[in-house]
């Protein structure tokens, strides 16, 4: 069972006011985090007081929040060897618990509406006369890739990364058939907010690469794809990001894909940009 599906058993997601639904955008981002947190540790991460975490753990039927973290560490632990990952001996070092997170990350990507939505993205920047990409802070990143890979396999795909103003100019250039990929991890911006819908108004497909399934984006998403950032440190993870960005590529990668990536290699050699290899 999800996180999402286990906090939908005890209340609805509605029916929280904006600081509880802080802390329960917490327990669905980094359930491993939560399984093991302190009420202020998970108060330091949501950006709330103490107080608000017990209230939050009471509005969703437990008697404070030792008793939710106990039933959401059950969830987690049976989550986790449910996907079966292994990666050799247990270690206590943060390097290699960092990389089974990030495996057991990929594994929950990989569900079928996911790969739908990647299939689907995939389809529509081939159909597209221009792809645009916006994300802001750490989605900035997985966003490069996109657009850089994307453009040596032969397609019309440009960042928009700058100030708000430069994007809001982005985006009103787009048009009926254009796509729109919207790239948002862990806080949503207004601006994102904004021109997503913005974009979708104009008539632009638009795919959304979030780690919220709740994520104010879904509404004016064509495709969505949920992204798990779960990590053992406190900031995200950007692998299971990177992974759906790879996972598009690999769809787009057809004949007229490889052709346009040897043009470029080409010029590259005409050029003479890259140093001579053993």
């Amino acid at each position: 069972m999800s996180i999402d599906a286990w906090l939908a058993e005890h209340a609805s997601r509605d029916t929280l006011g904006p600081q509880a639904e802080r802390v329960a955008q917490v327990l669905v981002r980094a359930p491993q985090f939560a399984s093991y947190s302190s009420a202020r540790e998970i108060a330091e991460r949501a950006g709330v007081n103490v107080s608000t975490v017990v209230r939050t753990a009471q509005q969703l039927g437990f008697e404070g929040w030792p008793q939710l973290r106990e039933e959401l560490r059950a969830l987690y632990l049976a989550s986790v060897s449910s996907g079966d990952i292994s990666l050799g001996p247990a270690a206590a070092d943060p390097a290699a618990q960092m990389l089974r997170q990030d495996a057991n990350n990929v594994v929950a990507l990989a569900t079928s509406d996911n790969l739908a939505a990647i299939r689907a993205t995939a389809r529509a920047i081939k159909a597209a006369r221009r792809t645009l990409i916006i994300s802001s802070g750490s989605g900035a990143g997985p966003a490069h890739i996109l657009g850089y890979l994307g453009a040596i396999a032969g397609h019309d795909i440009r960042l928009s990364l700058g100030s708000s103003t430069t994007q809001a100019v982005d985006v009103a250039r787009l048009e009926e058939g254009d796509c729109l990929i919207t790239i948002n991890i862990w806080r949503l911006t207004r601006t994102l907010r904004g021109l997503t819908r913005l974009a979708r108004d104009r008539g632009a497909t638009v795919s959304v690469l979030t780690d919220l399934r709740t994520s104010p984006l879904a509404g004016d998403a064509d495709h969505l794809i949920l992204t798990p950032i779960e990590a053992t440190h406190a900031g995200p993870s950007l692998t299971g990001v990177v992974a759906a960005i790879q996972a598009i590529l690999s769809e787009l990668a057809d004949d007229d894909a490889i052709r346009a990536s040897g043009r470029i290699q080409q010029m590259w050699q005409d050029l003479d940009l890259m140093d001579d290899q053993p």
